[in-house]
């Protein structure tokens, strides 16, 4: 009996990067492999995934409040199945109009509001883990969320089927988050400018020029008065003047009557 087996033999690097667990950094084995369609070419052709992942977490930064979630989700959301779309903590009340002009069908759609940094958490898992919610637009409560409470969430999509999106404001970038996408985006006058700040799957921390969308017509800000084509006034010093027979302008005329009138001369 053989009291001191032999060790087998140690495993070399490459046996070692074959394990499905390491990631070797430009290797794509842990890129979703579904993703929708973003309804943006120049934005799906910037993205591994050629779309936005679905059963994973995808934060997006905003420099401020204004509405551009919506020109950037849309064209995704008209395409989900039929399901749920779930707004968590909106800032703001959807403009139905607006909405029901885009195409979407105001009976998917559910607003939930939390009071508290623990029933916003509670409420995005289930509601990520739910089979009836086609996707999910949370916005981040007042409170920031750390990097284990992040970490819950993207566990929490994993067991879901749809679109997950974390909005938080632009400061979070500096902060380290476990979402498999992250972007920043910047409303300019004429376009939506998306950096995509991380992404899994690639070693690139940050793309050198924004993908830039246009925005409709109707979303084109006006511009200052000043700027606005103003209609050209007759320069009344450049004005002819009319003169009477006896030499005085008849501008000059009407003024001297209106002044006699005043002092009661007739």
């Amino acid at each position: 009996m053989n009291l001191h087996p032999e060790k087998p033999p140690p495993l070399t690097l490459e046996q070692l990067l074959q394990r499905g667990d390491i990631w070797r950094g430009q290797s794509q084995r842990f890129t979703p492999k579904t993703a929708m369609d973003t309804g943006y070419p120049a934005l799906n052709s910037g993205l591994l995934a050629k779309g936005w992942p679905f059963s994973s977490l995808i934060e997006i930064c905003q420099q401020n409040l204004s509405n551009s979630e919506w020109l950037l989700l849309t064209p995704a959301l008209l395409k989900t199945s039929g399901g749920y779309i779930v707004l968590l903590n909106p800032p703001a009340m959807p403009f139905c109009q607006a909405l029901i002009q885009a195409g979407m069908d105001l009976e998917r759609l559910l607003i939930v509001q939390t009071t508290t940094k623990a029933d916003f958490l509670a409420s995005f898992f289930e509601l990520v883990r739910a089979n009836a919610c086609d996707a999910v637009l949370a916005w981040q409560p007042k409170q920031a969320l750390s990097y284990t409470e992040l970490r819950k969430c993207l566990l929490a999509t994993a067991d879901g089927a749809g679109l997950y999106f974390l909005f938080r404001p632009a400061s979070s970038q500096q902060q380290s988050s476990p979402a498999v996408l992250r972007l920043l985006t910047q409303l300019t006058a004429t376009d939506l400018h998306i950096t995509i700040l991380k992404e899994k799957g690639s070693l690139q921390n940050q793309q050198q020029h924004p993908i830039a969308i246009t925005l409709p017509r109707l979303w084109h800000g006006l511009l200052p008065h000043r700027l606005l084509e103003q209609p050209v006034l007759p320069d009344t010093a450049s004005t002819p003047h009319v003169s009477t027979p006896n030499g005085t302008d008849r501008s000059k005329r009407k003024l001297i009557r209106g002044t006699q009138l005043r002092r009661g001369k007739s």
